[in-house]
């Protein structure tokens, strides 16, 4: 009895004008003043989803904007929003242009291509990976020139943020185009892939130049695999000692977060400490 009584309100609250109202006029989400665009890559010969967002007063403005280039974008453009948000709160920080760069899909579903894209060397066993220069190359001569030709950007202010394989990728493009970005963020990179193939990318590098004319921040959590941690911690002392010119280097180990919790900590860290602390 008491069962036939809920599902006798259910119905009745089903029949509600203002409930059924509810459920017939849904309408999809939308964030204000950003858009989706598709670009198909000549030189990777892949097609990537590109989610920008505008500060606000961009239509009017006469000034250029940074701009913060984001990968893993199909899961990291709102939090990286969020974020922003939150500085622009705090410490009043200049809106930069924001563009996400997806890779195929969320992070975990069969069309995503992080392992392909972030990845300096194939290595046995994964797929189509190795593709880390040839997504640099997309980055360089491909997408920065559209948003510099179509956006209002400022080219000298350019931020790259990545995060664990992401991570990756922002550590082999910190050793291979160092000025193609004013800041390089780093969020626990998976520095043991390939054996460790980005120190031999650092060794190549050191042994040509003194000059490392970048900012960069660089993470990993207390709570992490050692596996994580270690070659985290050996890259931040092999800068250390490089004393690079022109190099700006922080380093932190976030306490008791692991690589997952640790992330949007990371985030917001990372953003704070390039646009707000400098």
């Amino acid at each position: 009895m008491k069962i036939l009584k809920v599902l006798t309100l259910v119905v009745l609250l089903l029949n509600l004008p203002g409930v059924r109202g509810f459920a017939q006029q849904t309408k999809p989400v939308t964030i204000p003043n950003s858009e989706h665009r598709q670009m198909h890559s000549k030189l990777a010969g892949n097609d990537y989803d590109i989610y920008i967002h505008y500060p606000a007063g961009y239509d009017t403005a006469k000034r250029k904007f940074p701009v913060l280039y984001v990968v893993d974008g199909d899961n990291d453009f709102s939090p990286s929003l969020e974020y922003l948000g939150l500085l622009m709160a705090e410490y009043h920080i200049p809106e930069p242009i924001l563009v996400a760069i997806g890779d195929g899909g969320l992070i975990g579903t069969p069309g995503n291509k992080r392992n392909r894209d972030f990845t300096p060397v194939a290595v046995p066993n994964t797929a189509e990976s190795g593709g880390a220069p040839v997504f640099l190359d997309f980055i360089e001569k491909e997408l920065i020139p559209s948003i510099d030709a179509g956006l209002k950007a400022d080219p000298a202010n350019r931020t790259l943020y990545g995060y664990s394989m992401g991570g990756l990728f922002a550590t082999y493009t910190l050793f291979e185009k160092p000025t193609l970005f004013k800041n390089i963020l780093i969020g626990s990179p998976a520095l043991g892939y390939g054996n460790g193939a980005v120190f031999e990318t650092e060794k190549q590098y050191a042994a040509k130049h003194k000059n490392l004319p970048v900012n960069v921040f660089m993470e990993v959590g207390g709570l992490e695999t050692p596996g994580q941690v270690e070659p985290n911690k050996q890259l931040a002392a092999l800068l250390d000692n490089r004393h690079y010119e022109n190099f700006v280097f922080k380093h932190i180990i976030i306490d008791d977060v692991t690589h997952l919790s640790g992330k949007p900590v990371t985030m917001l860290k990372a953003l704070a400490w390039a646009y707000a602390h400098k």
